[in-house]
């Protein structure tokens, strides 16, 4: 094998990774799986709400959206990889920044004297959720292609 023919097949291997990337953010930005994540968001956070027993019952459901998620994400793939410790580490940030967005949109509804503050800021969320989905994952790709250059 000549150096020619490694630079070739290490270029290859590039684009197929990259094409795998591509597919996989294509297949997780679908309508359905953004539409079952804003509910996710909606109905957990919008739970707070809730009088006691109803509020920790909504977990049923959250759970179970999250399952359901789960189960067609595997079934559906097109492509299975395990994510990079760059893509891992913008999902983390990202919600904590969900969070505490949701936590100050709460205290600020409360504050104008919302009768449900977490309800008016889950919605909000979600909605903030679908305009921000694209962007953290072209991030989380960025990310992941300056680790493979690095390496």
């Amino acid at each position: 094998m000549t150096p020619d023919d490694a630079r070739a097949a290490l270029d290859d291997i590039r684009k197929r990774h990259e094409q795998s990337r591509a597919e996989e953010v294509r297949h997780g930005l679908s309508p359905f799986y953004l539409a079952v994540l804003a509910s996710v968001v909606l109905l957990s956070y919008a739970s707070f709400d809730l009088p006691n027993p109803w509020g920790g019952a909504m977990l049923f459901p959250v759970v179970g959206l999250l399952a359901l998620l789960a189960f067609v994400y595997a079934r559906r793939a097109p492509v299975l990889r395990k994510p990079g410790s760059g893509e891992l580490l913008v999902g983390v940030a990202a919600g904590i920044v969900l969070a505490a967005v949701l936590q100050g949109l709460a205290a600020a509804a409360q504050a104008v004297g919302t009768p449900t503050p977490h309800l008016v800021s889950a919605a909000v969320g979600s909605v903030i959720c679908l305009l921000m989905a694209g962007r953290v994952c072209r991030g989380a790709e960025a990310l992941a292609r300056q680790a493979d250059r690095r390496n």
